[in-house]
């Protein structure tokens, strides 16, 4: 009974392995417009970063799925009525990518954020969440050269400061390029 997950986990292997060699490394960069969700902190508005990262696409299954590996530094945060939160973070999202056409992608994948600092201008002082994990959907406009122009939202499964039931939600849209 062990044969059968056995092939399938050394295919799986095997696949990845021959792939890896073959595909893109690429950047990429732009704004985020960054949140949380209400929890216990009522109005909450938008506020502004940016993004800045490299990643590898790997095929899967040659021009149509790939797995794409990122490495991000993001700039975000949100405002209440009191306070403006600013977070950094390193992210490292692990995204699976459909070419649906030649020139349209679609992504969607987890996506692991650390914490790397807080500026927080306001009377409160929070005890900040080190680790986000959260899920990413996404879309890209492939063009010529290597260039393309992405949209993605990111949607946190955890609270970004302890006990405030606030969710980060992130709206990436920037361009990326693969060498």
């Amino acid at each position: 009974m062990k044969t059968i997950p056995t092939l399938l986990l050394a295919f799986l292997v095997f696949s990845l392995s021959q792939s890896s060699f073959a595909q893109g490394f690429g950047v990429r960069a732009g704004a985020n417009f960054s949140s949380a969700s209400d929890g216990n902190f009522g109005k909450i508005k938008s506020n502004n970063g940016y993004y800045l990262g490299v990643y590898k696409e790997m095929s899967i299954v040659p021009k149509l799925l790939y797995i794409q590996p990122e490495v991000q530094f993001s700039k975000q945060g949100f405002t209440t009525s009191t306070s403006d939160f600013d977070l950094n973070y390193v992210q490292v999202p692990i995204l699976a990518k459909l070419y649906a056409l030649k020139i349209v992608s679609f992504e969607t994948g987890p996506q692991f954020g650390f914490k790397v600092s807080d500026k927080i201008d306001g009377p409160q002082n929070p005890d900040f969440k080190t680790f986000d994990s959260a899920w990413a959907f996404g879309i890209s406009l492939n063009l010529p050269f290597g260039l393309a122009i992405n949209g993605r939202y990111i949607g946190s499964f955890k609270e970004v400061i302890k006990d405030s039931d606030s969710k980060n939600q992130v709206i990436q849209l920037g361009a990326s390029f693969t060498f």
